[in-house]
């Protein structure tokens, strides 16, 4: 039974335009909206069940009911129809996006974020674009970034990457705290997000304009108008049922609702047929809500707010009063270091003689779990150190909140301050790689070579700004004695021990020996940004990197013959199959019962073999995907060995050698690009 109230003014629905329930479990972020007769608007959700439910409250019943149970088609009761389809479907798509991108003539594209790649179809199903990424793309917008006039890819990433793509180069990006799980378009260049741990906020043109974070996950965010000051708000739906407004510039909250449930899904729909959309949440147990623009709030009643101003009094009368019986010695000081040590950045934090550190609250993003970090020695000490290790190779914001007073105090003093780890500051310099066995980096032919044509004194500039050096040192290139003119700094990774040695000639070619293909990648952009370049090819050899990458594609040739031949044998049994039912039924309508028990026993054992069959395929073609995402992750580590052009290059011709099943060229196009 449907339940629908328009107008309400009592109780929790008090400034809904309407309200209703659909009785039905829906699940989490599977709901739509669209006009299906060409004039209604209509609610579109999944259900627990595994079908499609379809609300319309404007829906004229035809004469006789159509039945969709077997033909496939709404089986429709009122203003509820549901498409029966009753189990999971699995494919290689996890996000999708219309609209129109700048360097395409199409007028409007289709999207796909599939696993490590992005494919464009045209509306003729044809492919006009492909690309690879670090991971499955979790979420896509497709709206002008840049501010130039055409529209450019923004998506999000598993592994925690948001990248703005401009045709085959990368115009921006950023790494968040988790997998990037929605991207919504806001007003001129802003666009929202959200993260899976949690975390909403807006970046505008590449800079973060706020973030909150909370403990419940987020399910849906959408652009819309709801206090009527012409400008989009950005509407966040909760797990916890909570459905919010932010103003995007600043995060400020303007409106909020609480649902019975965890928000399933936020829609814009003109529900009311006013020729205005309105803001549509549904809640999984099936209650929907909508509100139109101008909805405030429902304000609170004159005494909480004289209570609120009293227990604010209170609080401040008893802080006075504690300030002049406890004087802050405020002349006190607070020094901060930053180290590498024990394998790992190491933050310390000492007061002044005579003064303790009591507590210290140090906010990291993705740098702790939960992103902060709060320690309180059992015993106030004049110093403590916290250890700081960064799981990636990014800069990191640290902000610290440190109470500082003599032993016994119960007043004290609280410094703030912030400090940046470097982008590569899980690395420390060694003077000399000897000092570890088994370790000869520079008799290793495996790195990247790139010519820069800069000068080695600003090459050992940005190292030493992306690095934690000991106070009052820096990276200088000799002006005199053995290696003049030139640069060689190496370093040990603090998260796995391994070497890496730059050396740079009075020419400016930079060779960095390693074996991590990641930290090249990352050391290749980061020089590229400093240096302002748009444009830079290397070559790069990595054996390791390029044997799994060959055993990959023939793990990949030799599952594609295994699908085939599967895919025969599956044809052929379906044929049989069909041959025994008719046989099977024949021999029912003769009354010939030998001959039927006889075709009953051959079809339990053809089903059977084609059960066993279409296992086998399944495990197959998992397999199959395994080793595509495979080799995208790996076109990906090799596009990010170079920057513009000949990034899209090296993709090009790696996908070119997949598809020709060529080992040796896939080898070359990783080397030379």
């Amino acid at each position: 039974m449907l339940y629908k109230t328009y107008s309400c003014s009592q109780g929790s629905f008090k400034m809904a335009a309407f309200s209703l329930q659909l009785e039905r479990k829906i699940e989490t972020a599977l709901v739509t909206s669209g006009k299906f007769d060409g004039s209604h608007a209509c609610l579109v959700a999944a259900t627990s069940g595994g079908n499609v439910l379809v609300h319309s409250p404007h829906r004229r019943a035809p004469p006789d009911p159509v039945d969709g149970s077997a033909s496939g088609r709404l089986a429709w009761t009122g203003e509820l129809a549901e498409l029966r389809i009753g189990k999971q479907m699995s494919d290689g798509v996890y996000s999708i996006a219309v609209g129109k991108l700048g360097w395409l003539t199409e007028q409007r594209v289709v999207v796909i974020g599939g696993n490590c790649s992005v494919t464009v179809l045209n509306s003729s199903g044809v492919e006009v674009f492909w690309t690879v990424t670090g991971d499955v793309v979790v979420s896509l917008a497709i709206f002008d970034f840049d501010g130039d006039g055409s529209n450019e890819l923004v998506l999000g990433t598993a592994d925690f990457e948001v990248c703005a793509l401009k045709g085959d180069s990368i115009a921006w990006e950023v790494k968040e705290t988790a997998p990037v799980t929605d991207l919504i378009h806001l007003a001129g260049r802003q666009f929202g997000y959200t993260v899976g741990n949690g975390t909403v906020g807006v970046y505008e043109i590449g800079q973060r304009l706020w973030r909150v974070k909370s403990k419940y996950r987020v399910v849906a965010i959408r652009g819309y108008d709801i206090n009527g000051d012409g400008n989009e708000e950005l509407i966040t739906g909760w797990s916890s049922g909570k459905v919010d407004a932010r103003i995007p510039a600043t995060g400020e909250v303007v409106f909020r609702v609480q649902m019975n449930a965890s928000v399933a899904g936020i829609v814009r729909a003109d529900y009311r047929c006013t020729g205005r959309p309105d803001l549509v949440a549904i809640s999984t147990t099936g209650e929907v809500r909508g509100y139109g623009t101008g909805a405030m709030p429902e304000s609170s009643e004159p005494g909480d707010k004289v209570r609120e101003l009293l227990a604010k009094k209170q609080a401040l009368v008893s802080e006075l009063r504690h300030r002049a019986a406890n004087p802050i010695h405020f002349g006190s000081r607070l020094a901060v270091s930053i180290s590498c040590n024990n394998g790992a950045a190491n933050l310390a934090l000492a007061a002044a003689p005579g003064l303790f550190v009591h507590c210290a609250i140090v906010f990291a993003e993705g740098v702790f779990e939960g992103e902060t970090f709060v320690t309180r020695p059992s015993r106030p000490s004049g110093q403590i150190d916290i250890e700081l290790r960064p799981p990636k190779d990014v800069p990191v914001d640290v902000h610290v909140k440190v109470c500082v007073g003599p032993m016994g105090a119960d007043l004290l003093q609280v410094y703030e301050l912030t400090r940046q780890l470097p982008r590569f500051c899980m690395y420390e310099r060694i003077q000399h790689f000897e000092e570890y066995p088994g370790v000869d980096i520079s008799s290793q032919n495996c790195g990247v070579t790139v010519e820069v044509a800069e000068r080695p004194q600003r090459l050992a500039i940005w190292l030493s700004q992306n690095l934690i050096l000991p106070e009052d040192t820096e990276i200088e290139v000799p002006e005199n004695g053995p290696g003049t003119g030139s640069l060689s700094v190496c370093l040990r990774g603090l998260r796995d021990g391994k070497i890496h040695l730059f050396e740079v000639s009075a020419t400016g070619k930079l060779s960095l020996r390693t074996e991590d293909s990641n930290f090249a990648g990352e050391v290749i952009h980061s020089l590229a940004a400093y240096l302002g370049l748009c444009e830079l090819t290397t070559e790069a050899n990595f054996p390791a990197e390029e044997e799994r990458m060959t055993e990959a594609l023939e793990r990949l040739e030799g599952l594609r013959e295994t699908e085939s031949r599967l895919r025969a044998g599956e044809a052929r049994g379906a044929a049989l199959l069909r041959n025994l039912l008719v046989r099977t039924e024949d021999a029912r309508i003769l009354g010939d019962a030998a001959s039927a028990k006889t075709r009953l026993s051959q079809l339990r054992s053809v089903n059977s073999d084609l059960i066993r069959e279409h296992e086998i395929g399944a495990n197959s073609y998992a397999d199959l995907v395994r080793t595509l995402r495979e080799l995208n992750a790996a076109i990906q580590r090799v596009a990010r060995l170079r920057v513009g052009k000949a990034a899209a290059n090296a993709v090009a011709k790696c996908r070119m050698a997949i598809h020709d099943g060529d080992p040796r060229a896939l080898v070359l196009a990783a080397r030379l690009g």
